[in-house]
């Protein structure tokens, strides 16, 4: 079974006679003679009355139907940063079926741009942070996080219909409606209205009778003005509607719980947009429960089905990848891009893996099928089957993943150890928190509880199990000394600090660490053929610790739902759910809090903030707290 969706063909490179950047697959060009920047500052910027607009706004948020060269983008950026009296933060989320490759812009940069010093190094961070070219939504973070870029790689009408926003204004900016009428049509414009903001605005350099009558029939009022270039007229317009505004907070202070993977990363983001965060941590220490552990694989998965685990893993890998990099610019952070094997444990999984890397045509630079010997040259050990490479992957320590994170939000954060949460109130919009001497520990009207397990104390319709683990800790002196992560029914990872990561195997109270070790080093022997020989179960150290996790194997992310008020109405519009105000959960991680981690803060960050979204309404529902008080109906 192939993907839902088609794999991202990526634009073609051409130019015409006069030197004008040219789609052979709309047969169109992508810009006018007289200028892209120029054009996309007369019709697109002034047609939405910017940069005026956006002026001493906490945030401004743009929506373009085609992103092409990224030359209106472009434009928008370099007035942003010119303006004196601009919005603290701009969001800008453009929709592209055939984006170019990053090589293929750098060509086209330094072309146009060969005279505009300032735009070609707008354009070299652009290029430095672009994204895979893969289906889906990929957000990419410019001018140290104050300028976001939200990609919607793929068909407009499909990503639009999944989009989260409120948007401030449109750029209508596709080719012409002769050439691509996809783009031109009124399900699309409808989708307009469901994202535009009060008073949200549109412009394009298009006056065709159609489009002017399929946005009047949306919702806008329409008017033409005066053209750019060869073009005598275009069109602008504003929203007619009103919509009750969203929640937003004029006291910018959250209390975080937990201090691990999940709490650093919320503190991170939320001190990125200039919240204050007071964590509260019951331990004497940051990174003590499964965050603590030395190596963790940090690899995709992939299915036939491309369900909503593996969509969601697909997301929080790509964009953790781009927060990994910009992390390292703190000296304390470990992990390597080494990649991951995923090997076969039967023929017909062997199989199978060979189909689903055929079917599906992944990039070779994101999955691809390898035989035996390939495997074993990949590890530098001979690996006991054929399977599946993700050549991205790799291994992270999570307490430096960690400890990045809480140096990252710097200032921002207060930290509070040795702090055990006994009780939450809210009353005159604050959540109080206490402890359980009844003394009070601190209050903010944000909270979010990124405690793990201990998150049901306060939420008990959170459905988590919990699941203890062992990992083994292999001496560098005995153990494979592979170059990858190699994955079978468990990982191993390559040497670090004399020590290499076997894990993870369950181990009850009543089990001997003996019995783990043994149930690891039984992974390992069917890893690698010879097995490797000399390792005792009885001698071996390791570290044990809980990983709560979720019947659905999905995290827990967002604002609470509000058992008392909840009705079977809202299972199936969880969006329209009460909720408890200003209580959020981040939990739920199980065994991939490594690849949650980054993704699902951007997105709790998005929501607290009333940000577009970093990811399709579907999966966003799929991991909303709420859905558990759905469940509870439904079975009650």
């Amino acid at each position: 079974m192939t993907t839902p969706f088609p794999q991202i063909q990526s634009a073609q490179l051409a130019l015409t006679a006069d030197g004008i950047p040219y789609s052979t697959a709309f047969d169109d060009v992508y810009h006018t003679a007289d200028g892209g920047i120029a054009q996309a500052q007369h019709v697109f910027m002034a047609g939405n009355d910017l940069p005026g607009r956006w002026r001493k706004r906490r945030a401004f948020t743009i929506c373009e139907t085609g992103f092409g060269l990224g030359l209106s983008f472009i434009a928008t950026w370099a007035a942003w940063r010119a303006d004196e009296e601009r919005s603290e933060r701009l969001h800008f989320v453009s929709c592209e079926l055939h984006p170019f490759t990053a090589t293929d812009l750098t060509t086209l940069y330094t072309k146009l741009f060969a005279n505009e010093p300032a735009l070609l190094e707008l354009g070299t961070m652009l290029i430095q942070a672009w994204p895979m070219l893969m289906p889906g939504i990929h957000r990419l973070e410019l001018d140290g996080g104050r300028v976001t870029l939200t990609l919607l790689l793929g068909d407009a009408l499909y990503w639009l219909t999944k989009l989260t926003a409120r948007v401030d204004a449109f750029y209508l900016d596709g080719f012409s409606p002769s050439k691509n009428p996809t783009l031109w049509q009124l399900p699309l414009y409808k989708q307009f209205t469901r994202l535009a903001a009060n008073g949200a605005t549109l412009a394009t350099y298009t006056v065709a009778g159609d489009v002017r009558r399929g946005l009047e029939t949306a919702g806008f009022t329409i008017e033409r003005q005066p053209g750019f270039g060869s073009k005598r007229q275009m069109l602008v317009g504003q929203f007619k509607g009103f919509r009750q505004p969203d929640t937003t907070y004029t006291h910018r202070h959250a209390i975080v719980v937990g201090a691990g993977i999940a709490g650093s990363a919320i503190a991170e983001r939320l001190a990125a947009r200039g919240w204050r965060i007071t964590m509260l941590e019951r331990h004497p220490q940051p990174a003590q429960e499964a965050s603590g552990n030395l190596a963790g694989a940090y690899r995709p998965v992939v299915s036939s089905d491309d369900n909503n685990h593996v969509r969601l893993v697909r997301a929080c890998f790509l964009y953790g990848l781009g927060r990994l990099k910009h992390l390292s610019q703190y000296p304390g952070l470990h992990w390597s891009q080494c990649g991951a094997l995923q090997l076969a444990r039967t023929e017909d999984e062997a199989e199978r893996f060979k189909r689903l890397a055929e079917e599906q045509d992944w990039p070779s630079s994101w999955l691809r099928a390898v035989s035996r010997q390939e495997a074993s040259e990949l590890a530098g050990l001979p690996v006991a089957a054929s399977g599946l490479w993700f050549p991205l992957a790799g291994w992270i320590n999570p307490p430096s993943l960690v400890d990045a994170q809480l140096d990252a939000a710097g200032s921002a954060l207060e930290q509070r150890y040795g702090c055990e949460l006994a009780k939450l109130v809210h009353e005159n919009g604050e959540w109080q928190a206490y402890d359980d001497q009844g003394h009070s520990l601190t209050s903010a009207p944000v909270l979010i509880l990124a405690n793990a397990a201990e998150t049901t104390r306060f939420a008990p319709e959170l459905l988590m199990r919990g699941d203890s683990r062992l990992v083994s800790h292999l001496p560098s002196t005995i153990a494979p000394d592979s170059k990858t992560v190699v994955c079978l029914a468990g990982y191993l990872t390559p040497n670090h600090q004399g020590v290499a990561c076997l894990g993870s195997s369950p181990l009850q109270q009543q089990d001997e660490p003996a019995d783990g070790h043994a149930a690891n080093l039984a992974i390992l022997q069917q890893m690698f053929d010879p097995a490797p020989a000399g390792l005792d179960a009885n001698e071996l150290q390791g570290r044990l610790c809980a990983r709560p996790s979720t019947i659905d194997r999905l995290p827990i992310v967002g604002p609470l739902g509000d058992p008392a008020t909840f009705q079977t109405k809202h299972t199936g519009s969880l969006h329209l759910a009460p909720r408890r105000p200003g209580l959020y959960a981040l939990t739920g991680f199980g065994a991939r809090g490594l690849v949650w981690s980054g993704l699902m803060a951007e997105l709790l960050a998005s929501q607290i903030e009333g940000e577009p979204l970093p990811l399709e309404r579907e999966l966003v529902n799929a991991i909303d707290p709420a859905r558990f008080l759905g469940r509870q109906l439904e079975q009650s």
